[in-house]
């Protein structure tokens, strides 16, 4: 009798389990985990893509924040999340210095993690205080070889580290010295008091402030200039052969099934057009650029091999 009520009820589970599976996706509600603490520039497009995807897949899409260690436990978390589809997670361009900056994780993105769409980009921005007297980082070089004093640079993330030393060494100024935070508001801070020479940041952070006049962006590290920074002119514009961009992409595990994950692109391109997605992305400084899986994935692959090149030329430091 026992044996016979077991049987039933394997039966009965796995028939629930096979209903379940035959339902289009997505039949419960679906996390997309920040990296990061709530109320950045990650956190506020991924709330954003949150609803917009809400309302086309008329199922509760909720934004979970997993901050530390660089973004790299909420990226963990990710990966070793069940590949369903029901766990995503939106990621910067930082995530794949991982590998190289901090090895034992174990972790290579390329690997673990599928690729489904960028979201946005913005450059990488190189801000001074108005007291200092450069134009543009030509100008800024030329001031610090000047100085008695010398020059200070701050980073706060392992991809302006490694952007701001190759900057420096191009430059002619490779003495100038780092100061690495372990954020951006307290970076900004010293750099508008003018305790720091010079900030690295991604432009979105410091564009309200070039806008207040309170910090001048000499250059910006996209290949075009920055669509709302037209007078500030390209690193390349200034004799620096350098691209300095940051992008917010979303990802799943990569043993995410096909189908689903095909279900997913065609939902973030179906919101792609929507009007409050895209002017949160605005609000924040970003530029929209939704792409197909194929590119982004190809984008990342490249930028992993140009950054793999730096990591070899000046690796990473403590």
């Amino acid at each position: 009798m026992l044996a016979k009520l077991l049987r039933a009820l394997v039966g009965m589970l796995l028939l629930t389990a096979a209903a379940a599976a035959a339902q289009p996706f997505p039949n419960r509600p679906v996390t997309i985990v920040v990296p990061y603490a709530a109320g950045g520039g990650t956190d506020a497009v991924a709330r954003a893509l949150a609803q917009a995807l809400t309302r086309h897949w008329s199922r509760p899409v909720v934004v979970e924040n997993v901050a530390g260690a660089d973004g790299l436990i909420g990226a963990e978390k990710v990966i070793r999340a069940p590949a369903d589809g029901y766990t995503m997670m939106i990621g910067i361009s930082q995530i794949l210095l991982y590998r190289a900056t901090m090895p034992e994780a174990k972790i290579d993105v390329l690997k673990e993690l599928k690729f489904v769409s960028m979201l946005q980009h913005a450059p990488i921005s190189f801000a001074v205080a108005p007291v200092i007297p450069a134009r543009d980082f030509r100008e800024f070089a030329a001031y610090c070889k000047a100085s008695k004093t010398g020059c200070t640079w701050g980073s706060a993330t392992k991809q302006t580290q490694l952007i701001g030393r190759a900057l420096m060494d191009q430059a002619g100024i490779p003495e100038a010295v780092n100061i690495n935070y372990k954020g951006t508001a307290p970076m900004l801070t010293d750099v508008l008091g003018g305790h720091v020479s010079l900030g690295i940041v991604a432009v979105t952070a410091v564009q309200s402030h070039q806008r207040a006049g309170t910090l001048k962006v000499l250059n910006v590290g996209s290949t075009e200039r920055y669509r709302q920074m037209p007078n500030v002119p390209t690193l390349r514009e200034s004799g620096i052969d350098l691209t300095a961009d940051t992008w917010y992409g979303l990802m799943v595990p990569a043993g995410t099934p096909p189908a689903i994950f095909e279900a997913i692109a065609v939902a973030v391109k179906a919101v792609s057009t929507d009007p409050q997605l895209l002017a949160t992305i605005e609000q924040n400084g970003g530029q929209a650029l939704f792409t197909d899986p194929g590119a982004f994935a190809e984008h990342v692959r490249n930028e992993a091999q140009e950054l793999d090149r730096l990591l070899k030329k000046y690796p990473p430091r403590e």
